[in-house]
């Protein structure tokens, strides 16, 4: 699972494992994730204004107070947020042509899991995933997980990637990664229509938190809240451009199969130019 990470990533991951034997918990949590990043690196400093370690500390404390230690040779699971999480951070690193998974993969994975009270922390402090995330795209991949250190992207079945890249929303992004998610997105649903974003009704586990499209499931009241327009944003598939209600037709309108949604920029560009790739269009570089 972890062949991805960084050594920075990995000691990230078990310093949280390490809070959350310490909380007492019996899954890993997106607030120990987030002590772990804490612990680990110096990114969170690097992107949030007002990092104080021992204040989010404090602030963790009162949202779940410490339990009884658990033993850190009791193997703990990650709980279902914290799946997510790592399963957004892998997304991030696709979405940026990085090979590896770093703890700013990690990062953007916990903000992008808006529900969390880890996210809302850092989210309250001035985190800014745009920012962030533009940061990133324009960089070279240049630290490799451990299971790169022996051999080359050769070596190991990748192809090159190249320098070329395209502006997306006034930041740059490698072309070899948005010309393979637009080719996805073509690959699997060929019908994508303009309209008008809206919010949309979801079902809630009231025991875990996890959302679901399925209304159905709140035939189940004991165990699902039905919640009208609960579902308040979507990202573009290409370059995670906001889509919401807004004033603003950039972010209020874009294309959509009935599940993914592409913004207007994405969608002009790529799926209305079927030959973008193959040309030299000036906003190549």
């Amino acid at each position: 699972m972890f062949e991805r990470y960084t050594e920075k990533a990995r000691r990230a991951i078990f310093f949280a494992r390490y809070e959350a034997s310490q909380f007492g918990s019996q899954v890993i949590d997106a607030e120990h994730l987030l002590l772990g990043l804490l612990r680990e690196d110096k990114v969170l400093y690097r992107w949030i204004p007002e990092t104080n370690a021992e204040r989010l500390r404090r602030r963790v404390e009162q949202h779940s107070p410490p339990r009884e230690q658990i033993p850190t040779s009791v193997d703990l699971p990650l709980s279902a947020s914290s799946r997510v999480i790592l399963k957004n951070a892998a997304a991030e690193a696709d979405r940026l042509a990085h090979k590896h998974i770093g703890t700013e993969h990690l990062l953007l994975g916990l903000l992008d899991e808006e529900n969390t009270f880890a996210a809302k922390l850092l989210r309250d402090r001035g985190a800014d995933p745009a920012q962030i995330r533009e940061h990133y795209a324009c960089r070279e991949d240049v630290s490799r997980p451990l299971s790169f250190q022996r051999g080359s992207y050769k070596d190991l079945g990748f192809r090159s990637l190249s320098k070329e890249t395209v502006e997306i929303h006034g930041a740059r992004w490698k072309v070899d990664y948005v010309r393979d998610v637009v080719n996805l997105c073509r690959s699997y649903n060929w019908h994508w229509h303009k309209a008008q974003w809206t919010p949309r009704d979801i079902a809630i586990e009231r025991k875990t938190g996890r959302v679901s499209f399925d209304l159905s499931l709140a035939n189940d009241p004991a165990n699902f809240d039905l919640v009208k327009g609960g579902w308040k944003k979507d990202h573009c598939f290409v370059c995670r451009w906001e889509l919401c209600q807004s004033d603003n037709a950039e972010h209020a309108v874009g294309y959509t199969n009935g599940h993914d949604w592409v913004c207007t920029e994405c969608y002009t560009k790529f799926f209305e130019r079927p030959d973008f790739f193959n040309s030299a269009y000036p906003e190549i570089t």
